[in-house]
């Protein structure tokens, strides 16, 4: 697979993320949650270096439906189109709603504490780049520090398409 491609979750992996209906093992869990539509595969398999068999999970992912490619890091479209407008869409829906979707499949029931935080703030990208710092600061003294992290890594990549 073209190592420049972004994977983004499809419909049936959306349903998984928010209710487990597939019944994935944790590993290609997370390796879902990290297709946000924002990092390149090579980025996500530098991310997932400890998995074993990451390029071969994903792989399946791909396969099984899960996530597909939007389009290549460089200028031309990916070989997969985009679906319609959907949660794991980053191409389609706007950056706050960007940042909830990915609040909610990351933090799961933790979730409306931080997105109540982004609500609030107003729809700039310079105004919701403050806000994910001050969710992250929440995120990371309440709810789990590596969350918040991978928050605060995932929520900046979705927000630089907007810049």
């Amino acid at each position: 697979m073209d190592s420049t491609l972004i994977l983004v979750k499809t419909g049936k992996g959306i349903e998984e993320i928010k209710s487990r209906t597939f019944g994935l093992p944790q590993q290609l869990r997370a390796l879902l949650i990290m297709a946000d539509g924002s990092a390149s595969l090579s980025n996500l398999l530098s991310r997932t270096a400890q998995f074993p068999n990451a390029d071969e999970s994903i792989d399946w992912l791909v396969r099984e439906g899960f996530v597909e490619a939007v389009r290549s890091s460089g200028k031309g479209p990916a070989a997969t189109p985009a679906p319609a407008a959907s949660p794991g869409n980053s191409g389609q829906l706007p950056p706050r709603q960007m940042l909830i979707a990915m609040t909610r499949e990351l933090l799961g029931p933790d979730a409306p504490k931080v997105i109540q935080r982004l609500e609030e703030a107003p729809e700039a990208p310079a105004e919701l780049g403050a806000a994910l710092d001050r969710c992250h600061k929440f995120i990371k003294l309440t709810i789990d520090e590596k969350k918040a992290d991978q928050f605060l890594q995932t929520g900046r990549g979705l927000l630089a398409e907007f810049k």
